[in-house]
């Protein structure tokens, strides 16, 4: 499974890739998360590749994506090189309303995918994004309590 996901800095891109992988790896499931990094934080495109498999990864990066998420119109283009005629695309930006603040909608569009790739159970990915969030100092339980909710509501969304 090769997933890209891209956006702008700022929006979430690399937290969803590292919890694609690090779920993955905790469900013995070989995984690679490769960050795209340069002038995301002033703005720029920000980008990351994730592979999930069953047999071990021969190289980080790919061609083509089976999954690609867009997190802002921009980041398109960017990305335009991965997508081929079997990508199936999530795009943040082509969503109907989102009744989330903007600062999860990452984690909305993660319980899409999560639905979508059909590889990773919610309460795995429940349990990692729990972890990194407590590493990342996130201590204030109603940011956290909203993420669980977002990314709840992203996965019973349906397939888009």
């Amino acid at each position: 499974m090769k997933i890209l996901i891209a956006g702008e800095g700022g929006q979430g891109v690399q937290l969803i890739a590292e919890v694609l992988a690090r779920t993955a790896y905790k469900l013995s499931k070989y995984s690679l998360y490769i960050p795209n990094f340069g002038v995301e934080q002033r703005g720029g495109v920000s980008i990351a590749f994730v592979q999930i498999d069953s047999h071990p990864i021969a190289y980080p990066k790919f061609k083509e994506a089976d999954f690609m998420v867009l997190m802002c119109q921009r980041a398109k283009e960017r990305v335009r090189p991965h997508l081929g005629k079997t990508t199936h695309v999530i795009s943040l930006f082509e969503l109907a309303q989102i009744d989330f603040p903007p600062r999860v909608h990452n984690v909305f569009v993660l319980g899409m995918l999560l639905k979508k790739i059909g590889l990773l159970s919610l309460t795995a990915v429940e349990n990692t994004l729990d972890e990194i969030l407590q590493k990342k100092s996130v201590k204030d339980e109603g940011i956290i309590k909203v993420n669980f909710e977002a990314l709840k509501a992203g996965y019973n969304a349906g397939v888009v």
